[in-house]
């Protein structure tokens, strides 16, 4: 019984072999939105940011229908600030918007059946660059529009350089190379420096291309 129970497994596994084992990369870009989350991130408080992204990708199917699938990503993240007062002087409230520029590596482990694929897998990223159109405006309610008292001053050393998480998604794949994927990320750690448990989230929407399949030795 041991001995047909291994013979079984080692067709099985040549059997995934022969029909696996290609190679695909291709780009894909889009759009989506963000916001922080978190103990000291109100939903009334804080709203979403729209944002970009792009990535290179490249795509290693070991397996019948399973590959796995790392990136080049560029995503610009952040929220916008909404009459923002924890952690601000009395009377006085944070309004606009926060971008944080992100570099980041998924790793994808991508099933697929027939045109449609899940996805899921963690992806570390590095803090490029912040962008900050913060303003300190007065939480007085008799004057209306509030006054401006000036420019928040964030700058990129207020924030972590270095994010980790998770992403998970889904899409549709068509035999001519193009692509529609839906992914959600979500970061495991703070990205400001302060004492905060400020978290970024993340929804995208994007399109791509994959050049068809390849064995390897067949370039």
């Amino acid at each position: 019984m041991k001995k047909i129970i291994l013979l079984t497994a080692l067709l099985l596994v040549t059997s995934l072999s022969v029909q696996a084992q290609y190679y695909r990369y291709g780009v894909k870009a889009g759009g989506g939105f963000s916001k922080a989350v978190g103990s000291d991130a109100p939903s009334d408080q804080i709203n979403h940011l729209a944002g970009i992204h792009g990535a290179f990708v490249f795509a290693y199917e070991f397996a019948s229908r399973l590959s796995v699938q790392p990136e080049l990503h560029f995503s610009r993240k952040g929220f916008t600030y909404d009459n923002y007062t924890l952690n601000t002087a009395a009377e006085t409230a944070l309004t606009g918007d926060l971008r944080l520029d992100y570099i980041e590596l998924p790793l994808m482990i991508k099933l697929q059946k027939a045109a449609l694929f899940v996805e899921a897998g963690p992806y570390m990223g590095y803090l490029l660059n912040v962008g900050n159109k913060v303003n300190i405006v007065s939480t007085d309610p008799s004057v209306d529009p509030p006054v401006v008292f000036g420019r928040e001053d964030f700058s990129r050393d207020d924030f972590n350089s270095f994010d980790a998480g998770y992403a998970i998604g889904g899409g549709l794949m068509l035999e001519s190379g193009f692509f529609l994927n839906v992914r959600h990320t979500a970061s495991l750690r703070p990205f400001p420096k302060a004492d905060l448990s400020q978290r970024n989230l993340v929804w995208q929407l994007s399109i791509g291309f994959m050049v068809p399949s390849r064995r390897p030795g067949n370039w």
